[in-house]
């Protein structure tokens, strides 16, 4: 081999790393944004997951409120919301009366606007205040 050949091959040699190294380089930052892209997903899913929970306990504080107006005997004849005082939460409360007694408790997730809306079916016990209250049905409304 002359000497002009060695240079030709080397300069070659020094192309191929270059390419080499610009493959690599590409292939890395598509798994890296891939990543970034996939832990973005999963951490929607989680605060989603949150919001939706943080919704449900509000509803049911509000089951839990109604209840307790129940059993002191104070009139749940008309709806009533309450809102939580450190953030913008509520719950919104309808007390269907009659046999059986329905509370029906929808709670507010304002940071993200979620809600989710509980129905219990409570059998009250006669007699003088405090009363009895027996949960018969505790389910989620789904709409």
């Amino acid at each position: 081999m002359n000497r002009s050949n060695k240079y030709k091959a080397k300069k070659y040699r020094e192309g191929f790393i270059l390419v080499l190294t610009v493959f690599t380089t590409v292939m890395l930052a598509t798994l890296v944004i891939g990543l970034l892209n996939i832990t973005a997903i999963d951490l929607n899913l989680v605060k989603n997951h949150m919001c939706s929970m943080q919704a449900y306990y509000i509803a049911e504080a509000g089951i839990a409120d109604a209840i307790d107006k129940i059993q002191q005997g104070t009139s749940t004849t008309t709806p009533w919301e309450e809102y939580f005082p450190a953030a913008p939460d509520k719950y919104s409360v309808v007390v269907a009366q009659g046999p059986p007694v329905v509370i029906t408790s929808t709670g507010l997730a304002a940071i993200a606007n979620f809600s989710r809306t509980l129905e219990v079916e409570v059998k009250v016990s006669s007699g003088l205040p405090p009363y009895k209250v027996r949960i018969n049905k505790w389910k989620e409304k789904v709409w």
